[in-house]
């Protein structure tokens, strides 16, 4: 720990901080209890709050979207390495200030090849200049829709391909999505068009998702303290969501949010919550990535090849176990059912080019020689497809082609009773076994089901994998202690 009578960095810090000038944004440093350090702008509020501990300072940071009022960054640390702390502070103004780029509402029209909304589109954008409305206005043809939908709020369908609303309006669930009504497209009502989407928004409902079984069904009561961590990557962020376990409940919970993944980010977790939560016996991180013999390759996040749980371990003086996130997914629906001993879990996160899938053979989990197996990166490159895949990925159709061509090869490999499927992009099971029949028999197919959250799944996952991992040091340690008594 920190020496708290030592504050010399934690002075440095702040003084680097309100140092750090930009007309993007306005910084200010205030006095509420404890010292804070605000740095604000007119769509953002970022945070950064100096808690005294017992024995150590706690630095958090976050900041808020104003006009969404959702949280964008957060976090909270040891302060122990001002350079460290530095780059954090960096990562939260660039949060800031990107929520500018957020503050309106982005309006996108879509028609089947993208001429027909043009004219429109340029009346729109001529009102939104002269009434000055916080909204912005784009099209595009529905081949390129899912791709640019991302990074809009409103989507709003021209009449003549109101027989793709459904699917659409399934696939971006977290959108507004409806159909220009015909009235208003026929005759380009601008007014017509601004009252239509400001009656959408303010009449949107948060549609509450159907929440899993939760960890507390199973059977962890004679399980020690265990700290599970579960690394969820998502279009514009990462989200390390921790809980602690007692006796298999949970007794803590938090979450950190930020745009990228380093390990550090892992040693500030672990940090903060060791210390104040002790007795912590085992820790299990669920994360994107091949683990093979303790070292960790995470491309995407420039980690290649670090031995991250001899890291970790060594550093904590206790066990920490990595494992990869669809492998937890497949573990933890596996323990959360009683229906099968054989199923593979598909993951395919929104906007990326290769899948994940976890597989349970006969109740065990099935990783490979060299922990690749389900690595879809290496069946990726020789699978023939009929297009570019990253064109194909852009649509539901040629997204089924995709995964259909990945399920056919996991039908062939393992067999399994069932495939478990995380893809926004398949919005119909019906279709996508229609696919699959025309390489595989249909009475060969297996039972497919389509889930859309994985977070229980990975909790789950990763402490099943904290018991096996004690069972196996228990079982180590009774053998040496019978090994010492028989040579006695």
């Amino acid at each position: 720990m920190a020496d708290k009578t030592d504050l010399s960095a934690l002075d440095e810090f702040k003084k680097w901080a309100l140092e750090q000038k930009s007309p993007e944004y306005e910084i200010s440093f205030y006095r509420d209890k404890y010292d804070h350090i605000r740095v604000a702008n007119d769509c953002a509020e970022g945070t950064v709050a100096f808690y005294p501990l017992e024995n150590f300072d706690v630095v958090e940071m976050s900041v808020i979207n104003t006009n969404t009022h959702d949280a964008v960054f957060y976090l909270h640390f040891e302060l122990k390495d001002l350079e460290h702390a530095r780059e954090l502070f960096t990562e939260l103004t660039e949060a800031v200030i990107k929520q500018k780029n957020s503050s309106v509402t982005k309006v996108l029209l879509c028609c089947s090849s993208g001429i027909t909304t043009h004219y429109f589109l340029e009346k729109l954008r001529s009102a939104n200049e002269l009434l000055n409305l916080e909204m912005e206005f784009s099209a595009v043809n529905y081949g390129n829709l899912y791709v640019k939908a991302q990074s809009n709020d409103v989507i709003i369908l021209a009449p003549q391909i109101s027989y793709e609303y459904e699917k659409v309006r399934e696939i971006l669930s977290s959108k507004i999505v409806n159909v220009i009504p015909t009235s208003v497209y026929g005759s380009y009502d601008v007014s017509g068009l601004l009252q239509f989407v400001r009656k959408l928004i303010a009449e949107r409902d948060q549609q509450q998702k159907e929440k899993m079984l939760p960890a507390e069904r199973m059977e962890f009561k004679n399980t020690p303290r265990m700290l599970i961590i579960s690394v969820i990557v998502e279009y514009e962020s990462i989200r390390f969501v921790y809980r602690i376990y007692d006796a298999g409940t949970v007794t803590h919970q938090d979450e950190v949010i930020k745009r990228r993944f380093d390990i550090p980010d892992l040693e500030d977790m672990l940090d903060f919550e060791l210390a104040r939560f002790p007795g912590i016996e085992m820790i299990c991180i669920n994360s994107p990535g091949v683990f093979y013999k303790g070292r960790m390759t995470f491309r995407s996040a420039g980690i290649i090849d670090v031995d991250v749980e001899k890291r970790l371990t060594e550093k904590y003086g206790r066990r920490v176990i990595f494992i990869n996130d669809a492998n937890a997914m497949a573990l933890g629906f596996y323990g959360l059912q009683k229906k099968t001993r054989n199923l593979s879990f598909y993951f395919h996160p929104h906007a990326a080019r290769t899948a994940g899938v976890g597989n349970v053979v006969n109740g065990m989990l099935f990783t490979g020689m060299n922990n690749i197996a389900g690595e879809m990166q290496y069946l990726h490159k020789i699978i023939h497809y009929s297009d570019d895949p990253d064109v194909l990925l852009r649509t539901p159709e040629g997204t089924i082609e995709i995964v259909s061509k990945y399920l056919i090869s996991l039908i062939a490999t393992f067999n399994p009773e069932q495939i478990i499927i995380f893809c926004d992009m398949v919005y119909d099971l019906t279709e996508l076994k229609k696919e699959i029949a025309k390489y595989v028999q249909e009475e060969f197919i297996p039972e497919l089901i389509k889930v859309d959250d994985v977070i229980e799944y990975m909790f789950v996952g990763g402490m099943m994998q904290c018991v096996q991992e004690l069972t196996k040091q228990r079982m180590n340690h009774a053998h040496r202690r019978h090994t010492r008594s028989d040579s006695l």
